[in-house]
Protein backbone atom coordinates (compact mmCIF):
# COMPACT_ATOMS: atom_id res chain seq x y z
CA UNK A 1 0.00 0.00 0.00
CA UNK A 2 2.95 2.23 0.80
CA UNK A 3 4.58 2.08 -2.88
CA UNK A 4 1.08 2.19 -4.35
CA UNK A 5 0.30 5.80 -2.58
CA UNK A 6 4.27 6.66 -3.65
CA UNK A 7 3.24 6.20 -7.46
CA UNK A 8 0.22 8.23 -7.00
CA UNK A 9 2.04 10.87 -5.86
CA UNK A 10 4.52 10.68 -8.30
CA UNK A 11 1.69 10.52 -10.86
CA UNK A 12 -0.45 13.50 -9.08
CA UNK A 13 2.79 15.87 -8.88
CA UNK A 14 4.31 15.26 -12.28
CA UNK A 15 0.23 15.60 -13.67
CA UNK A 16 0.09 18.97 -12.09
CA UNK A 17 3.45 20.05 -13.33
CA UNK A 18 2.65 19.29 -16.75
CA UNK A 19 -0.07 21.57 -16.49
CA UNK A 20 1.52 24.33 -14.54
CA UNK A 21 4.32 24.70 -17.01
CA UNK A 22 2.07 24.61 -20.11
CA UNK A 23 0.04 27.30 -18.44
CA UNK A 24 3.61 29.47 -17.83
CA UNK A 25 4.70 28.95 -21.81
CA UNK A 26 1.61 29.68 -22.96
CA UNK A 27 0.44 32.43 -20.66
CA UNK A 28 2.89 35.66 -23.29
CA UNK A 29 1.24 37.12 -25.78
CA UNK A 30 2.15 35.23 -29.11
CA UNK A 31 3.16 39.02 -30.79
CA UNK A 32 6.72 38.50 -28.19
CA UNK A 33 7.62 35.50 -30.37
CA UNK A 34 6.70 36.81 -34.04
CA UNK A 35 10.07 37.39 -35.18
CA UNK A 36 11.75 34.49 -34.19
CA UNK A 37 8.76 32.46 -35.25
CA UNK A 38 8.72 34.47 -38.66
CA UNK A 39 12.78 33.65 -39.54
CA UNK A 40 12.03 29.96 -39.01
CA UNK A 41 9.06 29.88 -40.84
CA UNK A 42 11.40 31.14 -43.54
CA UNK A 43 14.11 28.66 -42.80
CA UNK A 44 11.64 25.85 -43.38
CA UNK A 45 9.90 27.65 -46.64
CA UNK A 46 13.83 26.89 -47.93
CA UNK A 47 14.13 23.72 -46.99
CA UNK A 48 10.33 22.40 -47.84
CA UNK A 49 8.44 19.64 -45.80
CA UNK A 50 11.16 17.19 -46.05
CA UNK A 51 14.40 18.31 -45.45
CA UNK A 52 16.60 15.97 -47.36
CA UNK A 53 19.97 15.67 -45.96
CA UNK A 54 22.95 13.70 -47.20
CA UNK A 55 24.83 11.70 -44.74
CA UNK A 56 27.77 11.11 -45.77
CA UNK A 57 28.76 7.69 -43.77
CA UNK A 58 25.25 6.20 -45.66
CA UNK A 59 26.63 7.73 -48.94
CA UNK A 60 22.38 8.82 -49.14
CA UNK A 61 20.09 11.33 -48.19
CA UNK A 62 17.82 11.07 -45.78
CA UNK A 63 14.51 12.65 -45.15
CA UNK A 64 13.91 14.88 -41.76
CA UNK A 65 10.71 15.88 -40.75
CA UNK A 66 10.17 19.47 -40.76
CA UNK A 67 6.39 18.94 -41.28
CA UNK A 68 6.24 18.14 -38.14
CA UNK A 69 8.67 20.61 -36.80
CA UNK A 70 6.40 22.99 -38.97
CA UNK A 71 3.06 21.69 -37.17
CA UNK A 72 5.01 22.38 -33.50
CA UNK A 73 6.18 26.32 -34.03
CA UNK A 74 2.45 26.44 -35.63
CA UNK A 75 1.03 25.42 -32.43
CA UNK A 76 3.70 27.75 -30.31
CA UNK A 77 2.51 30.64 -32.30
CA UNK A 78 -1.40 29.78 -31.98
CA UNK A 79 -1.46 30.04 -28.58
CA UNK A 80 -4.01 32.54 -26.84
CA UNK A 81 -2.68 34.04 -24.25
CA UNK A 82 -6.11 34.97 -23.04
CA UNK A 83 -7.00 31.46 -22.25
CA UNK A 84 -4.14 29.59 -21.86
CA UNK A 85 -5.09 26.50 -20.35
CA UNK A 86 -7.35 26.14 -23.34
CA UNK A 87 -4.90 26.54 -25.38
CA UNK A 88 -2.77 24.31 -23.96
CA UNK A 89 -4.87 21.38 -23.95
CA UNK A 90 -6.58 21.61 -27.48
CA UNK A 91 -3.21 22.18 -29.15
CA UNK A 92 -4.69 24.18 -32.08
CA UNK A 93 -2.84 25.28 -35.42
CA UNK A 94 -3.57 27.64 -37.51
CA UNK A 95 -5.46 29.86 -34.74
CA UNK A 96 -5.44 33.61 -34.71
CA UNK A 97 -8.17 34.71 -32.20
CA UNK A 98 -9.53 37.51 -34.21
CA UNK A 99 -9.00 36.14 -37.70
CA UNK A 100 -9.79 32.00 -37.59
CA UNK A 101 -13.35 31.65 -39.00
CA UNK A 102 -13.41 27.74 -38.50
CA UNK A 103 -12.07 25.58 -36.09
CA UNK A 104 -12.34 21.76 -36.62
CA UNK A 105 -11.92 19.63 -33.73
CA UNK A 106 -9.51 16.25 -33.53
CA UNK A 107 -10.70 13.59 -36.05
CA UNK A 108 -9.66 10.04 -36.66
CA UNK A 109 -7.41 9.85 -39.42
CA UNK A 110 -4.51 12.45 -40.23
CA UNK A 111 -4.64 15.72 -39.49
CA UNK A 112 -6.06 17.91 -41.47
CA UNK A 113 -4.34 20.88 -43.55
CA UNK A 114 -5.86 23.86 -45.04
CA UNK A 115 -8.32 23.72 -47.96
CA UNK A 116 -6.41 26.05 -50.00
CA UNK A 117 -3.46 23.65 -50.55
CA UNK A 118 -4.18 19.58 -52.21
CA UNK A 119 -1.83 18.05 -50.20
CA UNK A 120 -0.44 18.54 -46.47
CA UNK A 121 1.67 21.63 -46.23
CA UNK A 122 2.11 22.31 -42.48
CA UNK A 123 5.42 24.46 -43.62
CA UNK A 124 3.18 26.86 -45.97
CA UNK A 125 0.38 26.72 -43.18
CA UNK A 126 3.46 28.17 -41.17
CA UNK A 127 3.79 30.70 -43.44
CA UNK A 128 0.07 31.84 -43.72
CA UNK A 129 -0.53 32.26 -39.97
CA UNK A 130 2.98 34.93 -39.53
CA UNK A 131 1.39 36.57 -42.12
CA UNK A 132 -1.79 36.90 -40.78
CA UNK A 133 -3.33 34.39 -43.59
CA UNK A 134 -5.56 31.86 -41.88
CA UNK A 135 -8.87 31.14 -41.53
CA UNK A 136 -8.92 27.50 -40.94
CA UNK A 137 -7.73 26.29 -37.89
CA UNK A 138 -7.81 22.26 -36.43
CA UNK A 139 -7.31 21.06 -32.85
CA UNK A 140 -4.32 18.30 -32.08
CA UNK A 141 -5.16 17.73 -28.69
CA UNK A 142 -4.64 14.05 -28.30
CA UNK A 143 -1.32 14.84 -27.45
CA UNK A 144 0.46 16.71 -24.47
CA UNK A 145 2.66 18.65 -26.72
CA UNK A 146 5.10 19.07 -23.87
CA UNK A 147 7.49 20.75 -26.26
CA UNK A 148 5.71 24.20 -25.87
CA UNK A 149 7.20 24.49 -22.32
CA UNK A 150 10.60 24.66 -24.08
CA UNK A 151 9.72 25.73 -27.85
CA UNK A 152 7.55 28.87 -27.19
CA UNK A 153 9.94 30.51 -24.27
CA UNK A 154 13.15 29.63 -26.49
CA UNK A 155 11.38 31.72 -29.43
CA UNK A 156 11.04 34.68 -26.96
CA UNK A 157 14.57 34.91 -27.77
CA UNK A 158 16.05 32.18 -30.96
CA UNK A 159 14.98 31.43 -34.17
CA UNK A 160 14.51 27.34 -35.52
CA UNK A 161 18.56 28.17 -36.71
CA UNK A 162 20.05 28.40 -33.55
CA UNK A 163 17.58 26.07 -31.13
CA UNK A 164 19.11 23.62 -33.67
CA UNK A 165 22.47 24.70 -33.02
CA UNK A 166 22.30 24.28 -29.29
CA UNK A 167 20.11 20.93 -29.29
CA UNK A 168 23.05 19.58 -32.17
CA UNK A 169 25.47 20.76 -28.86
CA UNK A 170 23.40 18.98 -26.00
CA UNK A 171 23.13 15.54 -27.90
CA UNK A 172 27.10 16.06 -28.23
CA UNK A 173 27.24 16.89 -24.69
CA UNK A 174 25.01 13.90 -24.06
CA UNK A 175 27.05 11.18 -25.83
CA UNK A 176 30.76 12.63 -24.44
CA UNK A 177 29.12 11.75 -20.76
CA UNK A 178 27.56 8.22 -21.77
CA UNK A 179 30.72 7.22 -23.55
CA UNK A 180 32.73 8.11 -20.44
CA UNK A 181 30.37 6.90 -17.92
CA UNK A 182 29.78 3.69 -19.99
CA UNK A 183 33.46 2.38 -20.11
CA UNK A 184 33.65 3.50 -16.51
CA UNK A 185 31.12 1.18 -15.52
CA UNK A 186 30.96 -1.53 -17.77
CA UNK A 187 34.37 -1.25 -20.20
CA UNK A 188 35.19 0.14 -23.89
CA UNK A 189 33.34 -2.70 -26.20
CA UNK A 190 30.04 -1.79 -24.13
CA UNK A 191 30.96 2.01 -24.77
CA UNK A 192 31.54 1.56 -28.56
CA UNK A 193 28.58 -0.63 -28.72
CA UNK A 194 26.37 2.40 -27.93
CA UNK A 195 28.44 4.45 -29.82
CA UNK A 196 28.25 2.45 -33.14
CA UNK A 197 24.04 2.22 -32.29
CA UNK A 198 23.43 5.67 -31.97
CA UNK A 199 26.22 6.63 -35.01
CA UNK A 200 23.36 4.11 -36.94
CA UNK A 201 20.02 6.33 -36.44
CA UNK A 202 21.69 9.27 -37.28
CA UNK A 203 21.91 10.34 -33.53
CA UNK A 204 24.33 13.36 -34.04
CA UNK A 205 21.72 15.07 -37.20
CA UNK A 206 18.88 14.82 -34.47
CA UNK A 207 19.64 18.58 -33.23
CA UNK A 208 18.00 19.43 -36.62
CA UNK A 209 14.79 17.98 -35.82
CA UNK A 210 12.20 19.18 -32.78
CA UNK A 211 9.47 15.88 -33.58
CA UNK A 212 12.20 13.39 -32.95
CA UNK A 213 15.12 15.11 -30.39
CA UNK A 214 13.09 14.87 -26.90
CA UNK A 215 13.09 11.22 -26.85
CA UNK A 216 16.56 10.91 -27.40
CA UNK A 217 17.26 13.75 -24.90
CA UNK A 218 14.81 11.57 -22.10
CA UNK A 219 16.63 8.44 -22.89
CA UNK A 220 20.43 9.85 -22.48
CA UNK A 221 19.83 11.68 -19.77
CA UNK A 222 18.06 8.76 -17.91
CA UNK A 223 20.42 6.74 -18.85
CA UNK A 224 23.47 8.63 -17.05
CA UNK A 225 21.79 9.08 -13.78
CA UNK A 226 21.12 5.95 -13.99
CA UNK A 227 25.12 5.01 -14.08
CA UNK A 228 25.66 7.75 -11.54
CA UNK A 229 23.11 6.65 -9.06
CA UNK A 230 22.02 2.88 -9.64
CA UNK A 231 23.88 2.06 -6.74
CA UNK A 232 22.75 5.10 -4.52
CA UNK A 233 18.86 5.01 -5.50
CA UNK A 234 17.97 1.13 -5.12
CA UNK A 235 13.97 1.92 -6.21
CA UNK A 236 14.59 2.53 -10.08
CA UNK A 237 11.36 1.13 -10.65
CA UNK A 238 9.82 4.80 -10.10
CA UNK A 239 12.12 6.10 -12.50
CA UNK A 240 10.76 3.97 -15.39
CA UNK A 241 7.26 5.09 -14.38
CA UNK A 242 9.03 9.29 -14.12
CA UNK A 243 10.23 8.22 -18.10
CA UNK A 244 6.95 7.12 -19.41
CA UNK A 245 5.37 9.81 -18.33
CA UNK A 246 7.87 12.11 -19.58
CA UNK A 247 7.70 10.35 -22.47
CA UNK A 248 4.15 10.67 -23.21
CA UNK A 249 3.88 14.36 -22.39
CA UNK A 250 6.69 15.28 -24.79
CA UNK A 251 6.40 12.80 -27.79
CA UNK A 252 4.43 12.58 -30.68
CA UNK A 253 4.29 8.82 -31.08
CA UNK A 254 8.16 8.73 -32.69
CA UNK A 255 9.88 6.37 -31.47
CA UNK A 256 8.70 6.41 -27.62
CA UNK A 257 10.22 2.75 -27.04
CA UNK A 258 14.01 4.16 -26.90
CA UNK A 259 13.04 6.02 -24.07
CA UNK A 260 12.39 2.26 -22.19
CA UNK A 261 14.80 0.26 -24.12
CA UNK A 262 18.34 2.12 -23.73
CA UNK A 263 17.80 2.92 -19.80
CA UNK A 264 16.50 -1.27 -19.33
CA UNK A 265 19.75 -2.19 -21.46
CA UNK A 266 22.19 -0.14 -18.82
CA UNK A 267 20.10 -1.13 -16.25
CA UNK A 268 20.34 -5.32 -17.06
CA UNK A 269 24.48 -4.43 -17.53
CA UNK A 270 25.08 -3.29 -14.15
CA UNK A 271 22.61 -6.03 -12.67
CA UNK A 272 24.60 -8.46 -10.68
CA UNK A 273 21.51 -10.46 -10.71
CA UNK A 274 21.12 -14.36 -12.20
CA UNK A 275 18.58 -14.54 -15.40
CA UNK A 276 15.70 -15.18 -13.86
CA UNK A 277 15.78 -11.95 -11.96
CA UNK A 278 16.82 -9.88 -15.07
CA UNK A 279 13.75 -11.40 -16.07
CA UNK A 280 11.69 -10.04 -13.39
CA UNK A 281 13.43 -7.08 -13.31
CA UNK A 282 12.58 -6.38 -17.10
CA UNK A 283 8.96 -7.71 -16.93
CA UNK A 284 8.65 -5.41 -14.04
CA UNK A 285 10.64 -1.90 -14.96
CA UNK A 286 8.89 -2.81 -18.39
CA UNK A 287 5.23 -2.73 -17.20
CA UNK A 288 6.09 0.40 -14.80
CA UNK A 289 7.15 2.47 -17.73
CA UNK A 290 3.58 1.36 -20.19
CA UNK A 291 1.98 2.45 -17.14
CA UNK A 292 3.14 5.59 -16.80
CA UNK A 293 3.17 6.09 -20.67
CA UNK A 294 -0.50 5.31 -20.93
CA UNK A 295 -1.62 6.55 -17.72
CA UNK A 296 -0.72 10.31 -18.98
CA UNK A 297 -1.85 9.81 -22.07
CA UNK A 298 -5.20 8.94 -21.15
CA UNK A 299 -5.58 11.61 -18.23
CA UNK A 300 -4.83 14.26 -20.95
CA UNK A 301 -8.12 12.87 -22.82
CA UNK A 302 -10.26 13.04 -19.81
CA UNK A 303 -8.80 16.55 -18.96
CA UNK A 304 -10.15 17.72 -22.96
CA UNK A 305 -13.38 16.07 -22.12
CA UNK A 306 -14.19 16.93 -18.68
CA UNK A 307 -12.99 20.73 -18.86
CA UNK A 308 -13.74 21.20 -22.60
CA UNK A 309 -16.70 19.05 -23.59
CA UNK A 310 -15.05 17.43 -26.37
CA UNK A 311 -15.34 13.30 -27.34
CA UNK A 312 -11.64 13.00 -27.30
CA UNK A 313 -11.26 9.73 -25.56
CA UNK A 314 -13.79 8.17 -28.08
CA UNK A 315 -11.25 10.22 -31.09
CA UNK A 316 -8.13 8.87 -29.62
CA UNK A 317 -8.84 5.27 -29.37
CA UNK A 318 -10.05 5.34 -32.73
CA UNK A 319 -6.84 6.89 -33.86
CA UNK A 320 -5.03 4.03 -31.89
CA UNK A 321 -7.02 1.65 -34.28
CA UNK A 322 -6.13 3.51 -37.41
CA UNK A 323 -2.52 3.42 -36.55
CA UNK A 324 -2.41 -0.34 -36.31
CA UNK A 325 -4.97 -1.46 -38.77
CA UNK A 326 -5.89 1.55 -40.95
CA UNK A 327 -5.26 1.42 -44.39
CA UNK A 328 -4.14 -2.09 -43.82
CA UNK A 329 -0.43 -3.41 -43.97
CA UNK A 330 0.84 -6.65 -44.23
CA UNK A 331 3.85 -7.58 -41.54
CA UNK A 332 6.07 -7.20 -44.13
CA UNK A 333 5.08 -4.26 -45.59
CA UNK A 334 5.72 -2.76 -41.95
CA UNK A 335 8.77 -4.52 -41.12
CA UNK A 336 10.71 -4.38 -44.66
CA UNK A 337 11.08 -0.49 -45.01
CA UNK A 338 12.08 -0.11 -41.71
CA UNK A 339 14.81 -2.81 -41.75
CA UNK A 340 16.20 -1.31 -45.01
CA UNK A 341 17.67 1.75 -43.32
CA UNK A 342 19.29 -0.54 -41.07
CA UNK A 343 19.94 -3.45 -42.77
CA UNK A 344 24.02 -2.90 -43.83
CA UNK A 345 24.59 -1.37 -40.57
CA UNK A 346 23.44 -4.24 -38.82
CA UNK A 347 25.70 -6.21 -40.00
CA UNK A 348 28.34 -4.10 -40.31
CA UNK A 349 28.27 -2.67 -37.01
CA UNK A 350 28.47 -6.78 -35.77
CA UNK A 351 31.87 -7.40 -37.83
CA UNK A 352 33.19 -4.51 -35.77
CA UNK A 353 32.03 -5.79 -32.37
CA UNK A 354 33.83 -9.24 -33.57
CA UNK A 355 36.95 -7.78 -34.45
CA UNK A 356 36.97 -5.18 -31.48
CA UNK A 357 36.17 -8.02 -29.02
CA UNK A 358 38.93 -10.50 -30.02
CA UNK A 359 41.43 -7.57 -30.04
CA UNK A 360 40.37 -6.62 -26.38
CA UNK A 361 40.00 -10.14 -24.96
CA UNK A 362 43.33 -10.10 -25.67
CA UNK A 363 44.78 -7.32 -24.64
CA UNK A 364 42.26 -5.59 -22.94
CA UNK A 365 42.55 -5.31 -18.72
CA UNK A 366 38.32 -5.26 -17.61
CA UNK A 367 36.57 -7.47 -18.72
CA UNK A 368 32.91 -8.26 -17.88
CA UNK A 369 32.38 -12.24 -17.03
CA UNK A 370 29.97 -14.39 -18.79
CA UNK A 371 29.44 -17.06 -16.32
CA UNK A 372 26.42 -18.74 -18.87
CA UNK A 373 25.29 -17.88 -22.47
CA UNK A 374 21.63 -17.90 -21.30
CA UNK A 375 22.82 -14.25 -19.81
CA UNK A 376 21.81 -12.46 -23.46
CA UNK A 377 18.47 -13.80 -23.28
CA UNK A 378 16.92 -10.32 -21.58
CA UNK A 379 18.85 -8.94 -24.83
CA UNK A 380 17.33 -10.95 -27.15
CA UNK A 381 13.94 -9.55 -25.89
CA UNK A 382 14.65 -6.45 -25.76
CA UNK A 383 16.15 -6.48 -29.50
CA UNK A 384 13.02 -7.75 -30.55
CA UNK A 385 10.87 -5.12 -29.12
CA UNK A 386 11.40 -3.16 -32.38
CA UNK A 387 9.91 -5.62 -34.70
CA UNK A 388 6.84 -6.37 -32.41
CA UNK A 389 5.97 -2.15 -32.14
CA UNK A 390 6.04 -2.44 -35.73
CA UNK A 391 3.77 -5.37 -36.14
CA UNK A 392 1.40 -3.88 -33.64
CA UNK A 393 1.28 -0.16 -35.31
CA UNK A 394 1.59 -1.19 -38.82
CA UNK A 395 0.08 1.22 -40.63
CA UNK A 396 2.28 4.20 -38.36
CA UNK A 397 5.44 2.05 -39.02
CA UNK A 398 4.88 1.64 -42.62
CA UNK A 399 3.97 5.21 -43.31
CA UNK A 400 6.43 6.76 -41.10
CA UNK A 401 9.70 4.33 -41.99
CA UNK A 402 12.03 7.46 -42.58
CA UNK A 403 12.04 7.99 -38.53
CA UNK A 404 10.03 4.87 -37.07
CA UNK A 405 13.64 3.05 -38.17
CA UNK A 406 15.10 4.51 -35.37
CA UNK A 407 13.46 2.08 -32.81
CA UNK A 408 16.02 -0.20 -34.19
CA UNK A 409 18.62 1.45 -32.44
CA UNK A 410 17.55 -1.02 -29.38
CA UNK A 411 17.80 -4.38 -31.93
CA UNK A 412 21.54 -3.30 -33.30
CA UNK A 413 22.98 -2.55 -28.85
CA UNK A 414 21.32 -5.63 -28.00
CA UNK A 415 22.56 -7.62 -30.51
CA UNK A 416 26.17 -6.73 -30.66
CA UNK A 417 25.94 -6.76 -27.26
CA UNK A 418 24.81 -11.09 -27.05
CA UNK A 419 27.53 -11.10 -29.89
CA UNK A 420 29.77 -9.79 -27.88
CA UNK A 421 28.92 -11.73 -24.44
CA UNK A 422 29.02 -14.75 -26.80
CA UNK A 423 32.60 -14.64 -28.34
CA UNK A 424 33.47 -13.44 -24.31
CA UNK A 425 32.36 -16.65 -23.52
CA UNK A 426 33.97 -18.75 -26.20
CA UNK A 427 37.42 -17.26 -25.62
CA UNK A 428 37.45 -17.81 -22.08
CA UNK A 429 35.95 -21.32 -22.44
CA UNK A 430 38.93 -21.60 -24.83
CA UNK A 431 41.62 -20.59 -22.67
CA UNK A 432 40.34 -22.71 -20.07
Amino acid sequence: MKNILKYILVYISLILIFIITLLISCSFPTKMIHSNISQSADTLIQEGNRKIVYIPYRREKLQFDNYTDALMINTSYSIDSKSPLKSALLARKNYLPEKTKTIEQDNVGELKSSSKYQYHNEVGELKDLVNNDVEESFEYARYWHGYLVFLRPLMLFLNLDTIRVILTIILFVLFIMLFYLLEKRTNIIISIIFSLGLFCVEYFYLGFTLQGVFVFLISMIFSIVILVKKEKWKNEAIMFFIIGMLTNFFDFLTVPMITLGIPLIIVLLLNSKDLKNNLIDMIKLSLLWVLGYGLTWFTKWVLVDVILNRNLISTAIGQIKYRSIGRKYTLNEAIKPNYIYEKLFIYVSMIITVILTILYYKFGKKKIKVSELKEIVPYILIGMMPYIWYGTLKNHSAEHSFFTYRNQLLTIICLNICVYKTLSYFLEKGCE
